[in-house]
């Protein structure tokens, strides 16, 4: 351990060798040079970004005036220490430069938080801010004539020429500092993100030691304490540097502002690191090793290096692990994103449950506020110009501003897969949370979200084909159950209704037994209408010899349910608002269809009921037409409406439970959709609406 002589030794070293530079010196040299050169390289930075715009020139300014702050006492400090006698336009022109860029720092680090207040809350006062913003231009009146004392008669410190201005203006920039700080502290309550939460309650806290610091160093006197207020002085003049080296820390780390800091800025400012512990450590402790015990400074200084060259490759080993740390859980966090994203796919299997969590997860894992997936098949209006758009240009992102306002969206990205667009993924929200780097784990993304898309439609075809196969199978199943059986039921009912015409005929007979033949003949009939619905539903609609209009169509099923009409004493009313041509291979499947559902709304009726059936149609679009039949029943519960198309489904005391699946069956045979609604009005009835895309209207 060194003993405390020696740093006695080390405080008087510079009198025994005049080269040697105080610690003072040195950190007003290292501090100065760092501060002008970070500055105007965040500058270089945002001008190379933005350009002068008048939304980032406030930060533009705030950055240059540091920048010339720093670099004017650089050039001050540059003159002192090498010794020049003369050259007092030097001095003066440093001056010049480093108080005139002081005395805009206040109003533009006030106009830069007004404007990012404005970004990150919609609802701020923009007419309030834009009069503080002017106000805090005002004290810039009283500036010629500070830079006039500045240059007017012999040298002296800008302190002492400017001691009238020196309280006002700490006052007045202290009150600028807690402002802003205020404003920081508001804004970290306002945003989501927890990083730019973390970095403006930093910020506002920085802000508010430093305006403490300049309390102490100007207004209570702290500057005037010996050694001690020299220090403080200069820590007071260098305090800028924490700011900034926050927003350097989150440019460097995070992309903030979308500005990328170079490593080899990095690397330089660790080489002036270096050069700090050499002039400061090195040089001072060989000197101070000399004067103490005797030994030659030159090979003290040179083992000295030796042992810093050595410690170098760890240091550097050191810096890279540490830099790699800082990327590390982004780095892991978007390899996570994208392999959840691939593993969702197989995971969830339906598109719609894929698309949820997909796009939940991007929200969550990039701080976004919303991010919307649109497939190929839900594309319209603007998404699907988009898509067009990207199609014909190539796009892999969509950057017309136009069209990303139409979209409302930040940003947005066609879904390519194999040469074709399958779907568009856009980002909506704070244009301050959608970073560079957000932009580019979003572009990769995107092509995972496309092949996820293509596998979970895939899969969901599969499955899709699946059922229908089985489907196809068991209906297949059934129906030629349904033939056996009405195959073997029909004879036999043939011979029974024979029998009993003929026993009709034997007045003897008839005069005794006539009621009970009349029974078993309407009881024969009603199972020879059963078997029929039996047939039907085991075969495909016969193919009609020419084409029928719809009007014919309605016209034959009021005809044939005529009797079931009368008997429940319902009425039946048509309205044709279209009335197209059916082609012989769909109008016998359509006419059956309409048949089963004005059937099954008689027969739904209860004597109570206001019996009603109403036909109506009307065109969609051109070479698509509405079909609906409604009724005025006790309606379908909604715990039902999903059975009732199943096979032999019903809730009637008699019936077959086939109508409305021969309707469903006829329907599809028609390439058209069926659809059921219930209750219709007032907690009854039952609408069915049939779809069908068709050829020519017919007149």
């Amino acid at each position: 351990m060194i003993q405390p002589d020696i740093f006695q030794a080390i405080q008087v070293a510079p009198d025994a060798a005049s080269s040697a530079l105080t610690p003072l010196e040195i950190l007003r040299l290292v501090g100065f040079t760092m501060g002008a050169a970070l500055h105007i390289y965040l500058c270089w930075l945002l001008y190379h970004r933005y350009g002068i715009r008048r939304a980032e020139g406030s930060m533009l300014g705030l950055g240059a005036s540091i920048g010339l702050w720093h670099l004017g006492n650089f050039a001050a400090s540059i003159h002192e220490l090498i010794g020049i006698s003369g050259w007092i336009w030097w001095l003066k022109a440093a001056d010049v430069t480093a108080y005139t860029a002081l005395a805009f720092l206040p109003p533009l680090l006030s106009h830069a938080h007004y404007r990012i207040w404005s970004w990150f809350d919609p609802r701020a006062p923009r007419r309030m801010q834009r009069q503080l913003i002017l106000f805090g231009y005002i004290p810039l009146v009283m500036l010629p004539w500070a830079i006039a004392r500045l240059l007017s008669g012999s040298y002296r410190a800008p302190e002492e020429k400017l001691s009238a201005f020196l309280l006002p203006f700490i006052l007045w920039i202290v009150s600028v500092f807690i402002n802003c700080a205020l404003i920081d502290w508001r804004l970290a309550r306002k945003v989501e993100a927890q990083r730019e939460r973390r970095f403006f309650e930093v910020f506002g806290a920085t802000l508010a030691v430093i305006g403490g610091l300049f309390l102490l160093t100007y207004v209570i006197g702290g500057r005037e304490w010996g050694i001690a207020g020299r220090y403080l002085d200069l820590l007071a003049k260098l305090s800028s540097l924490a700011p900034t080296a926050i927003v350097a820390y989150y440019i460097y780390r995070y992309r903030y502002l979308e500005l990328v800091i170079r490593q080899s800025f990095v690397y330089a400012i660790l080489a002036a690191i270096v050069m700090m512990i050499y002039l400061f450590g090195i040089r001072r402790v060989s000197l101070a090793m000399e004067i103490r015990y005797g030994l030659r400074a030159d090979v003290i200084e040179s083992l000295l290096i030796l042992v810093l060259i050595v410690l170098a490759e760890p240091l550097r080993r050191l810096t890279d692990n540490y830099l790699g740390r800082l990327f590390r859980r982004e780095v892991g966090l978007y390899r996570g994103l994208v392999a959840q994203v691939g593993a969702a796919a197989a995971a969830y299997g339906e598109l719609s449950r894929f698309i949820e969590f997909a796009e939940t997860r991007l929200r969550e894992s990039l701080e976004l506020e919303e991010v919307r997936i649109i497939p190929r098949a839900e594309l319209n209006g603007a998404s699907a110009e988009a898509v067009n758009q990207a199609e014909e240009r190539q796009l892999t992102e969509i950057e017309d501003r136009a069209m990303l306002n139409r979209l409302g969206a930040l940003a947005a990205y066609p879904l390519w897969r194999e040469g074709r667009v399958i779907g568009l993924m856009s980002v909506c929200g704070d244009a301050q949370t959608l970073s560079a780097g957000k932009r580019e784990v979003l572009a990769v993304v995107a092509g995972h979200i496309a092949v996820a898309i293509e596998n979970c439609s895939l899969l969901e075809e599969k499955v899709l084909l699946e059922r229908k196969l089985a489907q196809r199978e068991r209906l297949a199943s059934l129906g030629q159950m349904a033939a056996t059986v009405a195959h073997e039921v029909r004879n036999p009912l043939s011979a029974i209704k024979s029998i009993a015409q003929v026993m009709r005929e034997d007045e003897s007979v008839s005069r005794e037994y006539g009621r009970d033949l009349d029974l078993i003949a309407g009881e024969v009939d009603r199972l020879n209408r059963s078997v029929t619905q039996l047939l039907s539903f085991s075969r495909p609609a016969v193919v009609a010899a020419s084409s029928t209009p719809l009007s014919k169509i309605v016209e034959q099923v009021v005809a044939l349910t005529s009797t079931e009409t009368a008997q429940t004493g319902a009425t039946i009313s048509v309205d044709l608002g279209a009335d197209p041509v059916f082609p012989g291979d769909t109008a016998p499947a359509v006419q059956e269809a309409l048949l089963n559902l004005v059937l099954n709304a008689l027969q739904s009726f209860k004597p109570e009921d206001l019996a009603h059936v109403q036909i109506e149609s009307w065109s969609k679009a051109p070479g698509r037409v509405r079909i609906s039949v409604i009724d005025t029943g006790q309606g379908i519960p909604q715990d039902l409406q999903g059975k009732i198309f199943e096979p032999f489904f019903t809730t009637k005391q008699r019936g077959t439970g086939l109508g409305l699946a021969i309707v469903q069956r006829r329907v599809i045979e028609a390439q058209g959709t069926i659809s059921v609604t219930s209750p219709v009005d007032y907690g009854k009835g039952t609408r069915f609406d049939l779809i069908f895309t068709l050829s020519a209207k017919k007149d």
